[in-house]
């Protein structure tokens, strides 16, 4: 009786195994004639240099070793030791890695951080706009930026600036967290110094066009009449030269307090206090037309009503610096005023089709371009505004305000 065998498939091991030992049995020694004195100093000098190239190639491979053992370690101690928090989330803003700084501004040893949600540092109302941050960076995959307040492992806020990057993976993302709080106090401080600054200066205004009202224009008219009651009783006495000099003094005093009473307008607007700020800005684009050439066109309905003075008074300013930065930069022919109201709000916008520009805020510069743009801002802001420029680099541009009504 036959017994039918099966082959079972060798491993790749025994595979090799056993053609090893099917080859060394069809060389035994004595199978082949000894090699020659000559073949076998070949040999050994082929050895040789084989030895020699490892010993080489195990040379370099300790000083890459080396070096990216001390690449490691400088990475490391910048990583760790940098005035920036650094982070590794991963999608669901769990921490995977976080340096020394990182763990300073927590308040919490960095191994207890490993595998801590991230979110519970943020404050509860900036808890949304981080989870929506997060989300941006692992969709979009671009480096992105965001402003929130955290608080430590005691509870004390502080704020800080945000810039994460996802991976290619998109698994995890690295954050990068600045300590911004010391620059949100002195900012802070900066925009109430900013705020007293507008205050004093329009109640400086007012003050000097009392002033000039009431001195000096005073003075000037009682010399003009006193200068024309002289002339005309010198009129047939006096030199013919003396009376010449006489209109002369006359004409400069009317010309001096021409200057005086134009002074006086800058510095508080006629008709503001008393008709209100439609009346003010009509007066003002007649005014600015007369001076520059440009047409201004004010759309605003007539029972356009009164506000508060200093809300008044803040948008007169912000329209007046808005003109004078387009007869100086713009090169338009006309410029629009826009006055609305509606929804509990009110809306002014004045617009050109000028050259534009790029504003400043855009180009990040700090060498001082853009203080007409930062005072009209300070100066909305001050009456509960928002503030907005608009502008395209040869489309014109438009500053626009919006404040809360509150009716006179």
């Amino acid at each position: 009786m036959e017994i039918d065998t099966v082959a079972i498939p060798l491993s790749a091991g025994e595979e090799l195994r056993h053609r090893a030992e099917t080859q060394l049995s069809t060389h035994r020694p004595g199978t082949e004639s000894v090699p020659s004195t000559t073949e076998t100093l070949r040999l050994l000098h082929e050895l040789e240099i084989h030895r020699i190239e490892l010993v080489m190639q195990n040379s370099e491979l300790r000083q890459a070793r080396d070096e990216a053992e001390s690449n490691l370690e400088r990475y490391t101690a910048f990583y760790d030791f940098a005035p920036v928090g650094y982070f590794t989330l991963d999608r669901n803003g769990c921490i995977n890695s976080v340096n020394i700084r990182g763990a300073s501004h927590m308040g919490v040893p960095r191994d207890q951080l490993l595998g801590h949600d991230f979110g519970p540092f943020v404050v509860d109302e900036h808890r949304q706009l981080f989870t929506d941050f997060l989300d941006k960076v692992f969709k979009q995959g671009d480096q992105l930026t965001c402003e929130v307040t955290l608080q430590d492992k005691e509870h004390h806020p502080f704020t800080v600036l945000l810039k994460a990057l996802a991976a290619v993976s998109r698994a995890e993302c690295g954050l990068a967290l600045v300590d911004i709080t010391e620059r949100k106090r002195l900012e802070g401080d900066l925009h109430s110094y900013a705020s007293r600054l507008i205050v004093m200066e329009e109640e400086l205004r007012n003050k000097l066009a009392t002033e000039l009202h009431d001195d000096i224009c005073r003075d000037l008219t009682v010399l003009g009449l006193n200068l024309a009651i002289i002339g005309d009783g010198m009129a047939e006495i006096a030199p013919k030269k003396m009376t010449s000099r006489l209109k002369v003094s006359e004409k400069l005093v009317k010309s001096i307090s021409h200057t005086v009473r134009s002074i006086m307008v800058g510095l508080r607007p006629p008709g503001l206090e008393d008709f209100g700020l439609l009346a003010a800005l009509r007066w003002h684009a007649e005014l600015f037309t007369k001076r520059t050439g440009i047409q201004v066109c004010i759309q605003a309905n007539d029972s356009f009503p009164r506000l508060m003075l200093n809300k008044e008074t803040a948008l007169f300013r912000i329209c007046q610096e808005a003109l004078m930065n387009m007869a100086k930069h713009a090169a338009a022919k006309t410029v629009t005023i826009k006055l609305t109201g509606g929804d509990g709000m009110i809306l002014l916008e004045i617009s050109d089709a000028g050259r534009g520009f790029i504003p400043p805020e855009m180009l990040n510069i700090r060498n001082g371009s853009g203080w007409g743009i930062r005072i009209m801002r300070e100066r909305a802001e001050l009456i509960g505004g928002k503030f907005r420029v608009d502008s395209v680099p040869g489309k014109g541009t438009t500053v626009s305000v919006i404040v809360p009504f509150e009716e006179r």
